[in-house]
C-alpha cells in the first residue's frame, strides 16, 4: 500500500493553464456574442463595451479558445505516443465503468440507489463536458465562426442563404454550449463545500479526504487500498 501525502495532484500545471485560457475565452465569447441574439434585452452590454470593442474581444477570445485547444490536442497526442498509452482512455474516451457510473447516478436521482458512485479520476460527466467543448465549442462554433469572421472570402461559393443558416446555427449552438457550461460552473464552484472557487483548478491538488469521497475509485488505485 502506498502512503499518500495530504494533498494529491489532480491536475498538472499544463492542464491548469489550458483550462484557465479556455474558460476565460468561452466566458468572453458568451459575453460578447450572446447579446447579439437578444439585442432588446442584452443590447446594453454591447453599448457599454462599444460594438467594435465587443467584436474585437469576441475574435480575440475565439483565437484564445482555438489555439489552446490545438495546443492541448498536440500535447495530448505526444503524451499518448511517448509517455502513457492509456492517456485518452483516462481523460476522453468513455469506458465500461463510465457507463456503469452513468446508470448508477441515474438510479440515485430516481431514488432507487443510496450508495455514492465510485468515481475514477475523471467521471463520465467530466468526460462528457470535454466532448461538448470539443464538438460544439471548438469544431462547430469554431468552424462556423471562421466563416462568419470574413464572409466575403467565401461569398463566391457560399450563397447568402447558406451564410445566414450558418449564422443561425452558430448562435443557436452558443446557447446550447451555455446550457452545458453553466451547470458545470455551478457544480464545480458554487456548491456548498466549494463556494466560491474550486481550489483544485488553481493549485492542481485536492485533499486526501476529498479524493476518498469524490473520486474513491481513483484514490484506491493510487493508495493500493482494496474495495470494502
Amino acid at each position: 500500500m502506498i502512503k499518500l501525502s495530504y494533498q494529491i495532484e489532480r491536475f498538472s500545471p499544463n492542464q491548469i493553464i489550458v483550462h484557465f485560457i479556455i474558460g476565460i475565452s468561452i466566458m468572453m465569447l458568451y459575453l460578447t456574442g450572446i447579446p447579439h441574439l437578444y439585442p432588446e434585452h442584452l443590447g446594453w452590454i454591447l453599448k457599454l463595451m462599444g460594438l467594435s470593442n465587443a467584436l474585437f474581444i469576441h475574435r480575440l477570445a475565439a483565437i484564445g479558445l482555438l489555439s489552446s485547444a490545438i495546443y492541448y490536442l498536440i500535447y495530448s497526442v505526444l503524451y499518448w505516443k511517448f509517455i502513457d498509452k492509456t492517456y485518452f482512455n483516462k481523460i476522453v474516451y468513455p469506458t465500461s465503468k463510465d457507463i456503469v457510473d452513468f446508470m448508477n447516478d441515474n438510479l440515485t436521482i430516481l431514488g432507487l440507489r443510496q450508495q455514492r458512485t465510485d468515481y475514477d479520476k475523471y467521471s463520465w460527466l467530466q468526460k462528457g463536458l470535454i466532448w461538448s467543448v470539443i464538438i460544439i465549442d471548438c469544431l462547430i462554433l469554431g468552424m462556423s465562426g471562421i466563416l462568419l469572421w470574413a464572409p466575403w472570402l467565401f461569398a463566391s461559393f457560399l450563397p447568402l442563404s447558406y451564410l445566414l443558416t450558418i449564422k443561425l446555427i452558430h448562435g443557436s449552438l452558443a446557447i446550447v454550449s451555455l446550457c452545458v457550461i453553466l451547470p458545470h460552473f455551478y457544480i464545480v464552484h458554487l456548491t456548498e463545500f466549494r463556494f466560491p472557487l474550486d481550489n483544485a483548478m488553481v493549485t492542481g491538488t485536492i485533499s486526501k479526504e476529498e479524493a476518498m469521497v469524490e473520486h474513491s475509485h481513483w484514490y484506491r488505485k493510487l493508495s493500493g487500498e482494496k474495495h470494502d
